[in-house]
């Protein structure tokens, strides 16, 4: 059956519709088409603009300009050009490309574009300044001593993140002979784009008060009243509902040989390798933090472990172990891979992590951000 249908009325009805002023004019430069944002724009009826050529509405003073433009148009448009047009009631400028095909030279423009791109190379900008930001919250170097080490890998899936990490030796001032200890945490923040990397910045610098404000020197440290102290700074700024923060805390006494955490909603547990016949997950947790929850129901607790020489935490957030490729997440295959490399030095279990989810991942796209940080005690610990 052969169509009925009006293929150019179609065609002129839907350019009709859209919002880009549409002009087409055949070799000798004579309007042939014009579409209703034109028409408005310029002031001129369908009909007057057909009465016409393309150089006559083009303002004196960018006639070279637009046949300059004419006799270089290809296929490819141009760049967006400022063009100043004699509109039926005076000179309105419109940015306009331009591209010839089948013979015929179209110019289609909108000042909607330059709003769109001012406010992206704004965009881009801050996100620039961003990015530097949020890389700058995360540690240049980790401890690396005698007795303790650590190490980390972080892929964040967009170019910023939600994941962060943070690892420190407390200052406890006059009285650091008597205390050594280590803060290790990992949060992460739902999302991974300019607003998830700036909240997990909060993250960092709410946790480090702590230690500036509410710690002192010699005091026992617990990682449940740095979780319930963050929770309440949190619920203070009043973060919108849809966010949610999940933070992973460990204190490592090396004077009383005591690991000591809180978990506030990882739900991909740390796993702890003493030997390749003794792996543990840390898996004691709490409710995650949001603005949605009452306070009274954040309940932490604290869980201790004792320390043992050669024993290796791998803590991280789920975007490693929930990756998939070709069907299969990565989580089983990341822990065979802990009880085989648990006993290398931290630096060299983070390389063997990094070649082998690259291996896993070949050319799937990352899904979420990427946190692991390995802490290995040493071998001859007091």
């Amino acid at each position: 059956m052969e169509s009925s249908f009006d293929m150019l009325k179609i065609n002129e009805i839907i350019a009709d519709m859209i919002d880009d002023h549409i002009l087409v004019c055949n070799p000798e430069g004579e309007i042939i088409f014009s579409n209703k944002a034109m028409q408005s724009y310029l002031g001129y009826s369908d009909i007057e603009l057909k009465q016409k050529s393309f150089l006559d509405i083009i303002a004196d003073i960018h006639t070279n300009k637009a046949k300059s433009i004419i006799k270089n148009a290809s296929e490819k448009p141009s760049g967006l050009e400022e063009l100043l047009f004699n509109g039926k009631h005076g000179l309105t400028k419109l940015h306009s490309r331009l591209f010839q095909k089948n013979n015929l030279i179209f110019v289609y423009g909108n000042e909607k574009y330059v709003e769109y791109e001012r406010l992206r190379k704004k965009l881009d900008v801050e996100i620039a300044n961003a990015i530097k930001i949020h890389k700058r919250s995360l540690p240049e170097s980790l401890p690396d001593t005698e007795d303790i080490s650590f190490a980390s890998l972080y892929i964040p899936a967009q170019e910023l993140g939600g994941d962060l990490f943070d690892v420190f030796k407390v200052d406890n001032g006059l009285l650091n002979d008597y205390f050594e200890q280590y803060v290790c945490f990992t949060a992460d923040v739902s999302g991974h784009g300019l607003d998830s990397a700036m909240l997990a910045i909060f993250v960092k610098d709410t946790i480090r008060s702590y230690f500036r404000l509410k710690h002192i020197p010699g005091q026992v440290l617990s990682p449940k009243e740095i979780m319930h102290f963050f929770v309440e700074q949190y619920i203070k700024e009043g973060y919108p509902i849809e966010y949610l923060v999940c933070i992973f805390l460990v204190v490592f006494d090396l004077k009383t040989n005591e690991l000591t955490y809180c978990n506030a909603g990882f739900h991909m547990c740390p796993v702890l390798v003493r030997d390749k016949e003794n792996i543990i997950e840390l898996n004691k947790g709490g409710l995650p933090i949001s603005t949605a929850i009452e306070e009274d129901l954040y309940k932490y607790e604290d869980h201790s472990l004792h320390l043992s020489t050669g024993m290796t935490l791998f803590i991280m957030s789920d975007g490693l172990p929930e990756q998939r490729s070709n069907n299969e997440f990565y989580e089983d295959r990341l822990k065979k891979l802990f009880a085989e490399v648990y006993s290398l030095k931290p630096v060299n279990i983070v390389q063997k992590v990094h070649e082998d989810f690259n291996d896993f991942l070949k050319y799937e796209k990352i899904n979420d951000d990427i946190t692991l940080v390995v802490v290995k005690l040493s071998k001859t610990l007091k």
